[in-house]
Order: C-alpha cells, then sequence, then structure tokens
C-alpha cells in the first residue's frame, strides 16, 4: 500500500488561519515563493532571514521545512520558479526552434519570431510589476554566481538564447553558433533588460508617469526597430562574406 503524504505542519492539529489565508490565496508553497524571492532579490541568500519570509507570506515556519527542505531548498526552487515562468513567457514562440532537427523558418518569418518573443518579454519585464522581484534576484545572482546561476543557466538561459541564436541565423543568413550570431543575440536581450533595471531613469527621462501600454508599446518600437536595422545589417555582411 502507498504510503500517504504526511499533512503540513500546523494543518492537522487545529491548523492556523494565516496558513488557510495563504493556500486560499494561491497555496502555501507559492506564498513561500513569491515572498522569498522578494526577500533573497534585496537581501541575499545569507541575510534574507526564514522567520521573515514566512511572515511575509503569512504562513507557518514550518511550512519552509516541509516544502523545501529548508532555505537552501527555498532559494533553489525560487531559481526554478523564476526559470520556468522566463522560459514560458520569453521562450513560448522561439523554443520549438531550439531542437537541430527543428525545421526553422523563411529569414523573415524567423525575424517575426524574435519580434513576438521581444514583445513578450518588453510586457513581463519592463510593464510588469512583478518582474522587479525577478530581475533583482538574478542581477544579485549574476554578480555571485553559483549553483542558482547554473540552474537558471541550464533552464532558460541556454536553450532561449541557444532558440533564439537559430532564429537569428535563419533570419540573417549567419552560424547559429558563431561568436557573431550569439552576441548579436545577447545584444538585443540587452536591451530590454535595460528598460526594466534603468526604468526609472529612462521614465524620467521621457516625462513618462507610468509604464502603461503606450508606453510599452514605444519600448518595443524602439527594440524592434533597432532588432530590424541589425538584421538588415547582418544580411549585407553575410551575403557579401558568402559571395
Amino acid at each position: 500500500m502507498a504510503k500517504a503524504m504526511k499533512s503540513p505542519p500546523g494543518k492537522i492539529e487545529g491548523g492556523k488561519a494565516q496558513d488557510a489565508a495563504a493556500e486560499a490565496s494561491g497555496g502555501s508553497r507559492e506564498a513561500l515563493i513569491r515572498a522569498a524571492t522578494i526577500r533573497f532579490g534585496e537581501e541575499g541568500f545569507a541575510a534574507a532571514p526564514i522567520r521573515a519570509i514566512a511572515a511575509d507570506a503569512g504562513v507557518n515556519l514550518s511550512l519552509i521545512s516541509y516544502y523545501f527542505g529548508g532555505k537552501q531548498g527555498l532559494y533553489e526552487a525560487c531559481a526554478r520558479d523564476i526559470a520556468g515562468r522566463l522560459s514560458a513567457i520569453a521562450g513560448r514562440a522561439i523554443l520549438p526552434f531550439g531542437g537541430e532537427a527543428a525545421e526553422l523558418p523563411p529569414p523573415d518569418m524567423a525575424l517575426a519570431v524574435i519580434e513576438r518573443a521581444i514583445s513578450a518579454m518588453v510586457d513581463f519585464l519592463v510593464r510588469d510589476e512583478a518582474s522587479h522581484a525577478v530581475t533583482r534576484f538574478i542581477m544579485r545572482e549574476l554578480g555571485n554566481p553559483g549553483l542558482v546561476v547554473d540552474i537558471l543557466y541550464d533552464d532558460v538561459m541556454h536553450p532561449v538564447h541557444t532558440a533564439a541564436c537559430r532564429l537569428w541565423a535563419a533570419a540573417t543568413g549567419g552560424e547559429a553558433e558563431s561568436a557573431a550570431v550569439k552576441l548579436a543575440v545577447f545584444s538585443l536581450i540587452g536591451q530590454i533588460v535595460y528598460f526594466r533595471i534603468a526604468r526609472p531613469v529612462v521614465m524620467r527621462r521621457l516625462g513618462w508617469q507610468e509604464m502603461g501600454e503606450a508606453e510599452a508599446e514605444a519600448v518595443k518600437t524602439a527594440v524592434i526597430a533597432n532588432l530590424r536595422a541589425a538584421a538588415i545589417a547582418a544580411r549585407q555582411k553575410n551575403a557579401k562574406a558568402n559571395s
């Protein structure tokens, strides 16, 4: 007979109102990941107190051990949650083209696929307030690479970048694994990330009071214009090199 999974602490003997509230709003596990992503991004792994994370999530402290085995497990769960969210947002359009066996579209269609991915990334990274905690978490980890960066790289950065490189190569006539193509894709991603991390500066310089739909569309227009200009230049360079 299969062994029954034990109930979370605080759920059998009386329970706690705060745990029930967290479950009702999407689940205490998810609430802990959201709260921990913010704390780890702001304070770092070592400085973020687990009691504060539990309090922010509105759950019993013992649930961190129950769901994640401890602080380190929660930390890694945050990384995997971020990787999953970014894959779903940025990778939905391009990941199907990541495998070597995947058939690539014609040049203009390949460029259009990249444009759709850029649009989705701007909507999340630049406009969505939820992206602030994600960006803070990633930026802190990139400054001190370790296991979490390995998780992010393996689960989202490498597969998304690889697929984008294959599409960029299809769009421009380049070689997907060449340094030129890899750098071109990194530069495109970097533009979008800048609009997130420097958003207060961008808004102040442009006189924007909010990052609403119209403002996000303006950012998309600028980034996509750069994308198309870079693609034209790369096509001409590659055509000349191959002639």
